[in-house]
């Protein structure tokens, strides 16, 4: 069959391998440039992945039978576009656009009684102080239309209000600006299988981050430590969530923070996570994620078997933090020989240019482990990383 997949980076690669590893036709749809997935398809569609028209035209000329992506929110609305063009498998086009837009998609969740934070939209710097004074600091400030983490900001007091604003402002192509209640509890995640309109199955996972103000994913473990009760709702949370912003034949990427046993909805998007999650899941469950989605997208209606024993996981980013050129790398021996690491890939090599991590793309590679509990998966997966040097310069 032949399957379209919007963007060709680092975390739609694996997505790619294995559709054609399954004996699709792949059809990437990237503009030209160092993306490793440009290598490996089969057919490459040179055009922005938010040019609905242009993908739209190469879809009708190459006669796709699905379309899909993984870890990047900016191409869901084309996906949704093509959906309801051409009745494929996936969320249609208002769906999308409300699990890209915060603010749609806090109204959604406020019509239909989804627990989330109060918030407001405001559309200057002097709304900002009004409606900060009614919610109370903390509270958060972010951008409408961002995802990654991109433009979000802790405020805790009226002098920080201003550089808040702006940052926000910065990566948006809006001029509206969420205000956030802050809510104060500690933060998880979910892969929820939506087959149709309705939810197969949630996988719940801790997230590791990097230190406050701004938590951005650096990684993820599993199996989530957390009570039966506070998972049965966190899991009937995301059910009516995805019903509520009408998400269909996907896997959707979650966002959730616990205040007092309570699950309260921060983000749910159309589309599946990245930063290892999918092998996160793949390996926990002992199954694949890619192959699941690739079926999903193009309606095969997988069947779901959760029967065989679970193993523990972790995986965490390699990040610099500094923005240069690689220098050197090692990677002692000790390190591919334990028995324990499931993957250690590097995305840069020595000369290459990388940037100081602020967001999941600024990534320079991903390390997987294994071990009894999650903890120890997590510690291990640190452990070996402190041994490896990448020198920037």
């Amino acid at each position: 069959m032949k399957l379209m997949i919007l963007g060709a980076g680092v975390y739609q690669v694996p997505l790619i391998k294995k559709a054609k590893a399954m004996g699709h036709n792949t059809f990437v749809v990237s503009p030209m440039g160092n993306y490793p997935g440009l290598a490996i398809a089969d057919k490459v569609v040179d055009c922005d992945t938010r040019d609905q028209e242009a993908v739209l035209n190469a879809a009708i000329e190459f006669g796709i039978d699905g379309i899909v992506t993984t870890g990047t929110d900016v191409a869901v609305p084309t996906i949704g576009y093509l959906v309801d063009r051409l009745n494929l498998h996936g969320t249609g086009f208002d769906s999308s656009l409300k699990s890209m837009n915060k603010s749609d998609m806090k109204k959604c969740f406020f019509e239909h009684g989804i627990q989330t934070a109060d918030y407001r939209v405001v559309k200057s710097l002097e709304d900002l102080k009004v409606v900060a004074t009614e919610i109370g600091y903390p509270l958060m400030v972010k951008a409408v239309d961002s995802s990654g983490s991109r433009g979000i900001t802790k405020v805790e007091s009226e002098s920080g209000l201003q550089a808040a604003f702006e940052e926000s402002l910065s990566v948006s192509k809006v001029q509206d600006v969420i205000v956030e209640q802050y809510l104060s509890g500690y933060e998880i995640g979910a892969q929820a299988i939506v087959s149709g309109g309705e939810v197969e199955e949630v996988f719940l996972h801790s997230d590791i981050v990097t230190p406050p103000p701004i938590s951005v994913p650096i990684g993820h473990a599993m199996p989530l430590d957390i009570s039966e009760i506070v998972s049965e709702k966190t899991k009937l949370l995301i059910k009516d969530a995805v019903k509520a912003l009408g998400i269909k034949d996907t896997i959707s990427n979650v966002d959730i923070m616990i205040v007092d046993d309570e699950p309260y909805l921060l983000e749910i998007g159309a589309r599946m996570g990245a930063t290892c999650l999918p092998e996160n899941i793949s390996i926990y469950n002992r199954f694949d994620f890619y192959e699941y989605l690739v079926n999903l997208a193009l309606g095969l209606k997988p069947k779901l078997d959760l029967s065989l024993d679970k193993q523990p996981n972790a995986a965490l980013l390699l990040c610099s933090d500094k923005t240069g050129t690689v220098k050197e790398i090692i990677v002692p021996d000790s390190v591919y020989q334990n028995e324990r690491l499931i993957d250690l890939s590097l995305d840069v090599s020595v000369g290459d240019k990388v940037s100081k991590f602020n967001v999941g793309p600024d990534r320079i590679g991903q390390i997987i482990t294994i071990g009894e509990t999650e903890s120890e998966a997590i510690n291990l997966a640190k452990e070996l990383m402190s041994q490896i040097v990448i020198s920037v310069e």
